[in-house]
C-alpha cells in the first residue's frame, strides 16, 4: 500500500515536472527540470524498483502459498471422499451380510414354526378324529342297542285272554262289551 502511494506520488511529480518544463521556455528552468527529472529517475531506480521487486517477490510467495494451500485442500477433500467411500462401502457390505443373515434366520425360524404348527395340527386332527370315532362308535352302539330293544319289543307277542259271553262265534271278539272282559290270571 505504501509502495503504491509512493509510485503514484512519483508519477504525479514527473507529470508536474514535465508540465512545468513545457510551460517555461527558459534554459535555467529547463536545466532545473532536467535535474528534477534525473532525480526522479534515480529515486525510481533505487527505491521504487526495489519496492516493486519486493512486492513482486511477496506476490509470488503468496501465489505459491495459495497453490500449496489449494493442493493440500484438494488432497484433503480427495482423502475425505475416499474415506467416506470406503466407510460407506464397508457399512453397506456389513448391512448386506446382516440382512442376509437375518433372512436366513427368518427362513429357518419360519420353517421350524411351520413344522411345529403342522405337527400340532396333525396331533389335534388325530385327537379330534379319535375322539369323534369313539363318540361315533358310542352313538352307533347306543342306536344299535336301542334298535335291538325296539325289535325285541316288536317281536314279543303279547297275549291277553279275554272273554265275551255275548259273542256267538261270528266276527271279532270284543272284550269291551257288557258281557266281556279280561281273564285276570292269564
Amino acid at each position: 500500500e505504501v509502495v503504491r502511494m509512493r509510485s503514484q506520488g512519483l508519477v504525479t511529480a514527473i507529470l508536474f515536472a514535465l508540465t512545468c518544463s513545457l510551460a517555461k521556455g527558459s534554459d535555467l528552468i529547463g536545466n532545473e527540470n532536467k535535474r528534477d527529472i534525473e532525480e526522479i529517475a534515480r529515486v525510481l531506480r533505487e527505491t521504487v524498483k526495489a519496492d516493486l521487486e519486493t512486492l513482486f517477490n511477496q506476490h509470488n510467495e503468496l501465489v505459491e502459498q495459495t497453490i500449496d494451500v489449494m493442493e493440500k485442500s484438494l488432497a484433503y477433500v480427495d482423502k475425505f471422499a475416499e474415506d467416506i467411500k470406503t466407510h460407506l462401502e464397508k457399512r453397506i457390505d456389513d448391512m448386506d451380510v446382516n440382512t442376509m443373515n437375518n433372512f436366513e434366520l427368518l427362513e429357518a425360524n419360519t420353517n421350524d414354526m411351520l413344522t411345529k404348527m403342522n405337527e400340532t395340527l396333525t396331533t389335534n386332527l388325530d385327537n379330534i378324529n379319535q375322539q369323534s370315532k369313539e363318540e361315533r362308535n358310542e352313538i352307533i352302539w347306543w342306536a344299535h342297542h336301542r334298535a335291538h330293544l325296539h325289535e325285541d319289543i316288536l317281536k314279543t307277542r303279547i297275549t291277553a285272554c279275554a272273554y265275551d259271553y255275548g259273542h256267538f262265534g261270528k266276527g271279532v271278539v270284543n272284550y269291551n262289551s257288557k258281557d266281556g272282559g279280561y281273564i285276570a290270571d292269564s
